[in-house]
């Protein structure tokens, strides 16, 4: 086989002139012949396998370790906050049951020591049972309470207490907690 030496394209033996740059051709022995044909051998291919392989753990690990401190931090801080002091249990007066369902003139409530399990912003939760013929307004002085509220309306319920967490009213069993700036006041009906 024959080679340019210019532009190293091969001919067969029979070409005496390159056909693109008119270069006379060379005798090319079959080692050369084998070099020009078969590809090189690349050694900088794991070299650069190994430098991205590096890249990408070390991304990885600052990552990994400004997530850690994030995650850290918002436990520090949920931790902080939960350290705030639980209220002490308080004596709360509940009215005695009654054995029977007539109406008596004037029951006397029992204190009963309420203890506190859970506590919200707004009320505390206890293990004693609901009463919900509150120490207010409403069925037993034969009044029905009307609530006006600050926003001009008006709303009609069995019974009305107030309380320090706000005004706590009683319509067909339900009862309910309205905030103190939003009652203007309690009349009877």
């Amino acid at each position: 086989m024959k080679r340019c030496p210019q532009c190293l394209f091969l001919y067969p033996d029979s070409d005496e002139r390159c056909d693109f740059d008119q270069t006379p051709l060379e005798v090319v022995d079959e080692s050369a012949l084998d070099d020009a044909i078969r590809p090189k051998k690349r050694g900088s291919l794991p070299i650069a396998a190994v430098i991205g392989l590096t890249l990408g753990m070390l991304v990885f690990l600052v990552y990994f370790t400004a997530s850690y401190q994030n995650r850290k931090a918002a436990a520090e801080t949920a931790t902080q906050s939960e350290q705030v002091p639980s209220p002490s249990p308080t004596t709360t007066p509940f009215p005695s049951p009654e054995s029977s369902p007539s109406p008596s003139p004037s029951p006397s409530p029992s204190p009963k020591t309420a203890v506190a399990s859970v506590s919200t912003a707004h009320s505390r939760a206890t293990s004693n049972p609901v009463s919900t013929s509150g120490p207010g307004m409403g069925t037993r002085q034969g009044v029905k309470p009307v609530i006006l509220l600050t926003s001009g309306g008006k709303i009609e319920a069995d019974e009305a207490w107030r309380t320090k967490d706000g005004v706590w009213y009683r319509r067909n069993g339900i009862v309910t907690l309205l905030k103190t700036s939003q009652v203007k006041a309690i009349i009877a009906k």
